[in-house]
């Protein structure tokens, strides 16, 4: 592996993740005894799986179908083929003076034995200090990379056998570490948030030397252009910022996801939504695109008014607003939830009551490594509370309202507008 371990970043990183689990334990970590956080099998189809993103913030790279065991006490066991552990072994014995962290043991994969004494190892840190009063040791995991009934194991042969030991042993049960993980992760270290910043330039600058641009040319030459090419376009400039004379290199970007382009009454402000194949119509046009510099995840959506009729221009003024309100509300110490409950009162108070029903079920999420952290999103019940640090997209739209009959005669039967930033 040509890649070499930040070996000081590593500890620093694994002796905050202890201390918040040792702090946290009985609470957002549920009570487990120790954490098993292993990384399945490569798959570029799910890039912001819980393991993956914290591989990269660990490690700095993703090293599949390994184990990582923390412990209590402050041990670190890892398990994975003979070339990771080479890439790890810069960190052996180089613990540093005051960390919690104890040391870092590294175990081979081992074919011979199927692994057998590599597991007992592991079972033994697992059951030196957990759990107490009888009660059923408790070992926190991804739950959503956790084998079910429903769903096979993700990992190959080393983890899921890792998986089957502590599913077979006694007095073991498994907890959910991922709520644990997702509050820790949220917290940004000035480095993440120098990194964060930089993506968040880049997706403007795409947006507005990119799309903006591009769209200004297909409206003034009446050009026809589907949703899905315009969305394709970004894209190659989110993949090749020197499209747009941006010097990045190629290397250190990638789309978040692929590019949405919407227009003519069909609107989505979900952002599991598609661009369409239909042509693009010049009325309400909105688009949505988000880039990753060195991994770190941007986002930024608009929406841009041709010729529209009034009422459309005065919903969108109201959303305006409505931001700027829920961006006030958004500081720490008050809980996520206020968002929503800002965004629901304002247009309450603005006599705009008919546009509750047409927020979306949240108004953003955090971001970071991971793109969107399903654990905290803004939405009305979401009792986590803001902290220094964290780092959030707000994502505020109305959709499906409805036009008035002298409206409809100038654009379509419904209309939609949205703004997203981080």
């Amino acid at each position: 592996m040509a890649a070499e371990l930040d070996v000081s970043r590593f500890y620093a990183r694994l002796g905050r993740l202890h201390a918040h689990f040792l702090k946290h334990r009985d609470g957002i970590w549920q009570g487990a005894g120790c954490l098993s956080l292993h990384r399945g099998q490569m798959n570029d189809d799910e890039p912001y799986l819980k393991s993956v993103v914290l591989h990269q913030y660990l490690f700095g790279w993703e090293l599949p179908d390994t184990i990582l065991l923390l412990t209590e006490t402050g041990d670190c066991f890892v398990l994975a083929a003979k070339k990771k552990c080479e890439f790890l072994e810069a960190a052996v014995g180089k613990t540093p003076t005051g960390s919690s962290i104890i040391g870092l043991t590294l175990l081979t994969r081992n074919k011979s034995d199927g692994n057998a004494e590599n597991y007992e190892t592991l079972m033994e840190a697992v059951t030196a200090k957990n759990g107490s009063n009888g009660d059923k040791k408790k070992v926190g995991v991804l739950m959503k990379e956790w084998p079910s009934e429903k769903r096979e194991s993700i990992g190959g042969p080393l983890v899921s056998g890792w998986e089957k030991s502590l599913t077979g042993a006694d007095g073991l049960d498994v907890s959910d570490a991922t709520p644990g993980l997702s509050l820790f992760m949220s917290i940004k270290e000035d480095s993440e948030l120098d990194l964060m910043k930089k993506s968040s330039v880049l997706s403007n600058k795409i947006l507005k030397h990119g799309f903006i641009k591009r769209i200004e040319e297909v409206i003034d030459s009446e050009l026809n252009v589907t949703h899905t090419q315009l969305s394709g376009e970004i894209d190659g400039i989110i993949e090749d910022p020197s499209k747009i004379n941006l010097k990045v290199p190629k290397e250190h970007v990638q789309s978040c996801y692929f590019p949405i382009v919407q227009s003519g009454g069909e609107y989505d402000i979900k952002i599991s939504a598609q661009s369409t194949e239909k042509s693009l119509k010049y009325d309400i046009v909105t688009v949505s695109l988000g880039s990753r510099y060195q991994n770190y995840c941007s986002n930024v959506a608009r929406t841009f008014l041709v010729d529209p009729p009034k009422e459309v221009s005065e919903t969108y003024e109201v959303l305006l607003s409505m931001q700027e309100e829920c961006l006030r509300a958004m500081v720490p110490g008050r809980p996520l939830k206020s968002v929503y409950a800002t965004a629901v009162n304002f247009l309450k108070s603005s006599e705009k009551s008919f546009l509750v029903r047409h927020l979306p079920k949240n108004l953003g999420f955090s971001i970071g490594l991971d793109f969107r952290d399903p654990n905290l999103v803004l939405s009305a019940k979401n009792s986590i509370h803001f902290r220094p640090g964290m780092v959030f997209t707000l994502s505020v739209g109305f959709a499906g309202v409805p036009l008035s009959d002298s409206a409809k005669s100038a654009a379509n039967s419904k209309s939609a507008v949205s703004i997203s930033a981080c």
